[in-house]
């Protein structure tokens, strides 16, 4: 049985959430804000911290960074719950679980991050790893043969920023060591003409990696790992917004992600409106000829 801290300031998630790890033989407390999250941490000392990344007061952004900085061993495994993921909190937490939360997939991310914990071996993702996973590239690969519909799909990349009200729009297929332009809209010249960027220099590492969106509101003050990259830095892009497409056997290939260089363009809504259109993306993607 293992001690577990939950963070959420809706009731009956939190409910929810401590009856599913309660059944898994868990002693489990929670907390509705951010600040009573860091109290009752200091207190009970848990094997694992859930945090909810909206709250008032501190964010769960904000209770990771006081949490490491206290522990820069990072030895309390911490997951986040996120619609979105803040690209900042990587690095932060060990796992990023998407909203609506399936009870599943928490309680194996549980299961796994304790279980390292106990082993005393690295709790997370090594984003590196699932890069080159050997399937994921040849699902890539794949996709990337295909006969070109590259007039479709930045058609469908315009129809994107009609949609979310974002100028900036692409579909990305994910290499190892590059993001891949399949179609795109309001790009960059610099951006269009190179086909892509380094993988270093994109959020979509996370997307992939993780398989999870990510949402960045305004780089110049989330802190994230990015800002500095020249996709932001030269671009002036503030705002960012990126969800995972998988293929028929589950793998994340790519992303549909938008853009602005005004802050606050991209939001929740915005990764729910992307969600909608992952289905025809991935379809326009299998066309052949």
């Amino acid at each position: 049985m293992a001690s577990i801290v939950v963070a959420e300031d809706d009731t009956d998630i939190a409910e929810l959430l401590a009856t599913v790890l309660s059944n898994e033989g868990h002693s489990v407390r929670t907390a509705s804000t951010g600040l009573d999250a860091l109290a009752l941490i200091a207190e009970a000392r848990p094997d694992l911290v859930i945090l909810d990344h909206h709250m008032p007061g501190l964010s769960g952004l904000d209770v990771a960074e006081r949490l490491r900085a206290g522990d820069p061993a990072g030895g309390t495994p911490v997951i986040m719950l996120s619609a979105a993921a803040p690209a900042a909190a990587r690095g932060l937490v060990d796992v990023t679980i998407s909203k609506p939360v399936r009870p599943k997939h928490l309680v194996e991310a549980t299961r796994e991050l304790l279980a390292a914990r106990g082993s005393g071996e690295q709790a997370g993702h090594d984003a590196a790893t699932q890069l080159v996973d050997v399937e994921r590239l040849l699902a890539v690969s794949d996709y990337l043969t295909r006969p070109a519909q590259v007039a479709a799909l930045d058609a469908f990349a315009e129809e994107l920023t009609r949609l979310t009200g974002v100028p900036m729009a692409a579909i990305t297929l994910v290499l190892n060591d590059s993001v891949v332009l399949a179609g795109s809209h309001g790009l960059p010249k610099w951006v269009r003409e190179a086909g892509g960027v380094p993988v270093e220099w994109s959020p979509d590492t996370i997307v992939v990696s993780e398989d999870v969106p990510v949402l960045i509101s305004d780089s110049s003050t989330s802190g994230d790992e990015y800002a500095g990259t020249p996709l932001f830095s030269i671009s002036g892009i503030r705002s960012y917004a990126s969800v995972p497409l998988n293929s028929a056997e589950g793998h994340v290939v790519g992303t549909l992600c938008v853009m602005d260089d005004k802050p606050g363009t991209c939001t929740e809504e915005t990764v729910q409106v992307l969600h909608s259109q992952r289905a025809p993306a991935v379809s326009l993607l299998s066309r052949a000829g």
